[in-house]
């Protein structure tokens, strides 16, 4: 089982596309509901800013992203214990959504696998495991 942010579940998803549903069900994923609006974000982003992927790329990457939500674990704010959220925010001087991340593989006492500087730096502290995406895809290949 891992906690899988929004930096790791876009590359997976254009890396693996639709067989990345049966590493999601062997391995478990679990992420935030706001994980799924950073992947579309960033699939448009990749295709209105930064020209690296085109629209029908993103469309399908998105949509993608949704329809396997139904074989992920969510979670969502109201879950969580927003005090441990708000604190690791601010003694880390991280966002709110870096944080929420981090809170969640505590509470759910979980590796997170990430490739954001400021959980990967920070969720040790609180004796998270840690897996940037290469390492995670060295696990699940």
């Amino acid at each position: 089982m891992f906690v899988v942010d929004a930096s790791v579940y876009v590359p997976l998803i254009l890396i693996l596309k639709s067989r990345l549903r049966n590493i999601i069900q062997k391995y478990r994923f679990h992420i935030l509901d706001l994980t799924l609006y950073e992947a579309c974000n960033a699939f448009w982003k990749a295709c209105t800013k930064l020209k690296k992927i085109d629209d029908e790329i993103a469309s399908r990457s998105c949509a993608l992203a949704i329809r396997l939500s139904q074989y992920l674990t969510i979670h969502g704010l109201l879950d969580m214990d927003i005090s441990d959220v708000i604190n690791i925010a601010i003694n880390n001087n991280i966002t709110v959504y870096d944080a929420s991340y981090i809170a969640l593989a505590k509470q759910l006492e979980m590796p997170i696998t990430s490739n954001d500087k400021d959980i990967l730096d920070n969720a040790p502290k609180y004796n998270i495991q840690v897996y940037s995406l290469d390492q995670f895809l060295k696990i699940i290949a």
